[in-house]
């Protein structure tokens, strides 16, 4: 009885709770069925990434922050499931945990609207640690661009995706790829932000400024920079930028005086310039300037002008002379006696310094016309002897002149005889004598002085290169024969014929280089070969700069192709250094080489090109075909330019007439000639007629 009753309690307990259970499901109902049908989602966003991607380490978790946005009353509670739970899964609160490596898709959606979701790639893998960029501070003008990089660690993290943002995007704005683009004056913040969802990020202050005014620069006009005179016929001018200018542009003038006026004009017989920037202005013949004349260049067209002084290279010279006297005689005393006085070549006031008078002369310098003034000797010769007198003398360009004066003093009882040293170098080797030979047989000449005027000559002692050699006049001489460099000398006793009693000594010495091979060669601006006219048109010098002794006298002038066509010097000198030039005898242009080292451990060839152009002359007379007849070429100005069937002439224009004589009839022959840059090296005819 009592189970009975149990069990009926427990039948109408369990209806009791299922009755409730009705109502209360009846009556929530209506409630979500309201909301559904008054809302609307609208986004689910996944607000705690950058991006919808997230990496994490393995074991590793992340919990989603999402928001949902709608409209109405709506539920906006979300769920979360994985596509892949072997790689990574997320519970009902939005966390997800990393199981092993690989990818998973997290989709968050909405309960209350299933077709409203956000899904997030998920990576299993490295994230990045840490997120560097190439600059943390910039400054940029206005409108202008950089590009910032950034470097990640690891090196090689699952995710390298960047995101960058500007804080200020009026102030600058960012490309997806960090190029950085400056808007307005202002700073703003770049910041460069991992993809990964690791939130590893990196930041560049940007300061951007004003773009900087470019000030309007007035156009500088054009004007003569500078001037220089390259020699008596040539002028370099140089401007400050390009400008086409023709010859008729430019014009040059000259004077002596500073305080005079420039009333001497130049004609510009032609011009060269490659850059219209330098120009080579090329003066008349007639019109070359000479040492301390002041030059004006002007370019009226430009309104511009310059000038300078034409200064020659100082010079330096070594002059000797010897004078022979008898003891007691006065000096200085007639205007006939032309040793007393030494009036050099020197441009204006000079300084004079004497040394080493013979006992009883003096000196004084005396005022002359030109100003330059000159040296007077005066006084009575009261000792035999040999003295060198130095005079040394510099002049207001600084040309300065070594003048040795040697006075040999004798008489009745004195021999007088200087010694002599002589210098050389070896020249034109030979299979047998492979240094060369210097071979003089009258090379050093000796002159007594005093006794009775005649001599007997013996030799103490020699080289064995030397000997003491007769001339057929009867004049004694020291000849040598060597091919070995080296000093050799000969002492000689030399006494008076009629008393032996009376005698002096004589040493003489020669001093032989090594001799260096130096070839120079002149040819015109084609390359052709400057050929021998017949005629001194150029002449080619070599002088050495050497101050030490007497090679110091090297000094050659030879005709350019006298020896072969286009040979000037060709010749064995010693080493040393020497100024080599080629000097047009017409009034031309000269070419230079000053300071020009000949070394022996060199190959010392010089080739010079003159500005001048080679004109092959052809007759159109054949009774006189043969040009090489043909006398001398003259121009209007009566300026001889050349001989025969060859002509070297400058850019410019010519008329020039000749003449002749064959079998008795004269001829006479003219010739127009126009010379320029593109037309220069040609044959031209000249009309030939008999008279």
């Amino acid at each position: 009885m009592k189970e009975r009753r149990y069990n009926l309690s427990v039948k109408r307990f369990l209806a009791w709770v299922i009755a409730i259970a009705v109502a209360v499901s009846i009556l929530t109902v209506p409630q979500t069925e309201s909301y559904a049908a008054g809302g609307k989602i609208k986004t689910i966003a996944v607000t705690n990434l950058p991006a919808k991607q997230l990496t994490l380490k393995k074991g590793k978790s992340f919990t989603l922050k999402t928001k949902v946005t709608a409209t109405g009353k709506i539920s906006k509670k979300v769920a979360y499931k994985s596509s892949n739970k072997k790689v990574a899964t997320v519970n009902a609160k939005g966390k997800i945990t990393a199981k092993k490596k690989g990818t998973a898709t997290i989709t968050v959606y909405s309960k209350a609207d299933k077709k409203k979701t956000c899904k997030i790639k998920v990576t299993v893998g490295t994230p990045v640690t840490k997120v560097k960029l190439n600059k943390t501070k910039a400054n940029l003008n206005v409108g202008k661009s950089l590009t910032l990089k950034t470097t990640l660690s690891p090196k090689k993290p699952s995710n390298k995706g960047i995101i960058w943002k500007s804080s200020n995007t009026k102030v600058a704005t960012v490309t997806s790829k960090g190029v950085v683009k400056a808007k307005k004056a202002g700073t703003t913040t770049i910041t460069a932000t991992a993809k990964d969802g690791s939130g590893k990020k990196a930041a560049c202050k940007i300061t951007v400024k004003k773009a900087a005014v470019t000030p309007v620069v007035p156009e500088v006009p054009v004007v003569i920079r500078n001037v220089g005179i390259v020699n008596k016929a040539v002028i370099q001018v140089t401007l400050n930028k390009a400008k086409i200018l023709q010859t008729s542009d430019f014009a040059v003038s000259s004077k002596v005086y500073g305080y005079g006026n420039f009333v001497r004009k130049c004609v510009i017989d032609h011009l060269e310039t490659t850059n219209n920037i330098t120009y080579k202005l090329y003066l008349d013949k007639q019109d070359i300037f000479y040492n301390g004349d002041i030059v004006q260049v002007s370019v009226p067209t430009l309104n511009s002008t310059k000038e300078l002084t034409y200064r020659t290279k100082p010079t330096e010279i070594t002059i000797r002379s010897e004078v022979r006297r008898k003891k007691g005689t006065v000096v200085g005393t007639s205007s006939l006696d032309t040793s007393g006085v030494y009036d050099p070549d020197v441009q204006g006031y000079a300084v004079y310094t004497v040394s080493n008078l013979p006992t009883g002369l003096s000196y004084k310098v005396v005022d002359d016309a030109d100003q330059s003034g000159y040296l007077q000797f005066y006084g009575t010769l009261k000792e035999t002897g040999i003295w060198e007198t130095k005079v040394d003398v510099v002049d207001e360009f600084g040309n300065k002149i070594h003048y040795i004066k040697v006075w040999k003093v004798y008489d009745e009882r004195a021999v007088i005889a200087q010694d002599i040293t002589k210098y050389g170098c070896l020249s034109f080797p030979a299979p047998n004598k492979p240094n060369g030979t210097y071979t003089v047989k009258y090379g050093a000449q000796i002159s007594p002085i005093g006794g009775n005027g005649s001599y007997k000559y013996e030799v103490v002692s020699k080289a064995d290169c030397l000997d003491l050699v007769m001339s057929t006049t009867g004049v004694q001489y020291c000849s040598i024969d060597t091919d070995q460099a080296g000093e050799y000398t000969m002492k000689i006793k030399i006494s008076d014929s009629r008393d032996a009693s009376v005698f002096t000594y004589c040493t003489v010495t020669f001093v032989i280089k090594p001799g260096v091979l130096l070839s120079v060669t002149a040819t015109d601006l084609d390359g052709n070969k400057i050929k021998y006219t017949g005629i001194d048109t150029y002449l080619c010098r070599l002088k050495s700069q050497w101050k030490d002794n007497s090679y110091s006298e090297i000094s050659y002038a030879r005709e350019v192709g006298e020896i072969e066509d286009g040979m000037a010097i060709y010749s064995y000198v010693p080493e040393g250094v020497y100024d080599i030039s080629i000097e047009d005898e017409r009034g031309g242009t000269g070419v230079y080489a000053s300071d020009y080292y000949v070394s022996a451990a060199a190959t010392n060839e010089v080739t010079f090109a003159l500005p001048v152009y080679q004109q092959t002359v052809v007759s159109d007379n054949t009774d006189f075909a043969d040009l090489s007849e043909m006398g001398e070429w003259q121009d209007e100005n009566g300026v001889v330019q050349g001989k025969g069937g060859y002509l070297y002439l400058a850019v410019g224009n010519y008329t020039l007439t000749g003449t002749a004589e064959k079998d008795g009839v004269t001829y006479q022959a003219t010739l127009k000639i126009s010379v320029t840059n593109t037309t220069r090296a040609n044959m031209v005819t000249a009309h030939v007629v008999a008279q």
